[in-house]
């Protein structure tokens, strides 16, 4: 009988140890799984033109600012800088650590614009996962005329969406990739000639040139372009400036447009610095963890 009591006060001592260190393995394990991911694949959330794979920390807000400047040909008017701009402001809200909301409006074109972006994947070191993968669905509204591609007629006329899958993968410390077949549907067309559905592939990279410098191109290329006009492949090289939590882009680009069923579609000027054919772009980014 005594034998049985000693027994049982030494399980009633250990049980509690058994049962923290079960406890404290757990989240060991779950600390290692963490850890285990690649980091910062991307330091944005937008590459250059377009989205990256990176969505912001739960609870985290992002305010940008976007801009293009570009010059008209032949122009004689005596202006400072440029002839024109556009711009962008947005706010981007992370929901949770996997999925980020954005809204935005620009000027002059007036786009107003708004996405969802998920992120299905993450690339581990060990290589178990070798790619990340974000799932990216936009939606935009058009409440004036500015490229004349489609219609004003009721409000469905003036939407577009466009589906994106980003697959990127972090090759080094110092080099990232980023592959983006992309699904665009315009809800209305002033061209018979001209597809309502288009379908492209982005090319994106980053190569980073010391801590805070960073080297970035991206490309789309369309494989049904518009018939009615000439269009040309969007196309971008810059460099992101980071900033404690501000992030500065520069960019040369062939198109002033912020959103993607506008500037992987109606890209009407190839990448040279003549006849009004380079666009110079700045895009601003603070982040704030509410």
């Amino acid at each position: 009988m005594k034998s049985n009591y000693i027994f049982f006060v030494l399980f009633l001592s250990i049980a509690p140890f058994v049962s923290a260190q079960n406890l404290l393995d757990k989240l060991d394990n779950e600390t290692q799984d963490v850890d285990n991911f690649t980091l910062l694949t991307f330091k944005g959330t937008r590459l250059s033109l377009g989205h990256s794979v990176e969505t912001r920390k739960k609870n985290t807000l992002e305010i940008s600012a976007m801009t293009r400047y570009w010059d008209i040909p032949n122009s004689n008017r005596k202006s400072f800088v440029a002839d024109k701009m556009s711009a962008r402001f947005g706010i981007d809200y992370g929901i949770s650590d996997r999925l980020t909301i954005g809204f935005g409006s620009g000027s002059p074109d007036g786009i107003f614009d708004t996405y969802l972006k998920y992120r299905l994947l993450r690339q581990t070191m060990d290589d178990k996962n070798p790619i990340s993968i974000s799932l990216l669905q936009t939606a935009t509204y058009r409440s004036r005329v500015f490229t004349n591609v489609e219609t004003r007629g009721s409000f469905g006329d003036k939407l577009a969406f466009t589906t994106q899958v980003l697959i990127a993968r972090k090759f080094s410390r110092n080099f990232s990739f980023q592959l983006t077949p992309t699904f665009i549907h315009r809800a209305s067309s002033r061209s018979p000639l001209d597809d309502h559905n288009h379908f492209a592939l982005g090319f994106g990279t980053r190569y980073k040139v010391s801590n805070h410098v960073s080297i970035v191109s991206e490309y789309y290329y369309l494989t049904n372009e518009l018939k009615s006009r000439e269009t040309f492949g969007a196309f971008a090289l810059g460099a992101n400036w980071e900033v404690s939590k501000l992030l500065l882009q520069f960019k040369m680009t062939n198109n002033p447009f912020f959103v993607e069923d506008t500037f992987i579609t109606q890209t009407a000027k190839n990448f040279n610095f003549n006849d009004g054919n380079f666009f110079f772009g700045f895009h601003a980014t603070y982040h704030i963890q509410l």
